[in-house]
């Protein structure tokens, strides 16, 4: 049966720390030496580049997990971020990290991306890190992010994508990767993936403009070497059967998410819009 966001992350926030860290996120690798933990950082770095960010800005993390980038940005750039996610378990840890830290300007909430809460012109920068795959109605998410983002303000989101959809045979392999990507479901969670064009498109239906796409895949496939190699050393180590064997099926996600990357029939995109009006 196909699970939900919220059900997925309550029942896999404790083992992704053990498998990617503190970051529920791919890495942007500059270079062949870097590790996990920099390159994950160095992600985030790449997609704040054109936000133009101040400590006086306020920032909403849609999808923000346990709060890893939310925390980087914050201690950056010292400004003010709230983090909505389904999982209340996800903003559980991340309530627990900030108060430990006594960061008064970093709140988190359980919100959903397409009904969050907040009042209209809220934002100066919506944050959309590798959440929009969980999500099926795109449309109604970027007309709500849209709504609270204040005049002049910027949407960047990163996340695992269609290139474009082939003809004939490459269509097949395509629909092919897809079905190995999702099963099973309980690695990945539910995954709706449009092509990259199509997240373009529908940006600019909710009213976003100046909107651009990057193909940065070859950037991110080093992560999944990094992420099997932690599931390896956690298999190895542990005595419980069912966590053996959820660190299996990641594994085998990582190698089918590799191949369709190596395919060509999954890429990873960073997209970045604006509200003019």
């Amino acid at each position: 049966m196909r699970v939900d966001a919220a059900t997925h992350y309550e029942e896999i926030t404790d083992v992704w720390k053990e498998l990617m860290g503190d970051n529920f996120h791919f890495g942007y690798f500059e270079t062949e030496d870097m590790d996990l933990p920099q390159a994950t950082q160095t992600m985030i770095e790449k997609l704040l580049e054109p936000c133009n960010v101040s400590k006086e800005s306020r920032i909403l993390d849609v999808g923000c997990g346990i709060g890893g980038p939310a925390f980087y940005i914050h201690e950056r750039h010292h400004c003010t971020i709230d983090g909505i996610s389904t999982s209340q378990k996800g903003i559980q840890a991340a309530n627990q990290v900030c108060m430990i830290k006594g960061y008064e300007k970093v709140r988190f909430k359980v919100a959903d991306g397409i009904n969050n809460g907040f009042p209209d012109n809220t934002f100066d920068i919506i944050w959309i890190m590798e959440a929009s795959h969980l999500i099926p109605d795109k449309k109604t998410l970027f007309q709500e992010c849209f709504r609270v983002l204040k005049k002049g303000g910027r949407l960047a989101m990163c996340d695992l994508v269609q290139l474009k959809a082939h003809p004939h045979k490459g269509l097949w392999r395509l629909i092919r990767a897809i079905h190995q990507f999702l099963a099973p479901p309980k690695v990945w969670g539910p995954v709706y993936l449009p092509t990259i064009g199509n997240l373009c498109d529908q940006l600019m239906e909710a009213g976003f403009t100046q909107v651009y796409a990057v193909d940065i895949s070859n950037r991110v496939i080093p992560t999944l070497r990094y992420w099997r190699e932690n599931a390896l050393r956690f298999r190895d180590r542990e005595t419980n059967e069912s966590s053996r064997q959820y660190a299996d099926d990641f594994i085998n996600g990582c190698v089918v998410l590799e191949n369709a990357y190596k395919a060509g029939t999954m890429k990873y995109g960073m997209l970045f819009s604006a509200k003019e009006r």
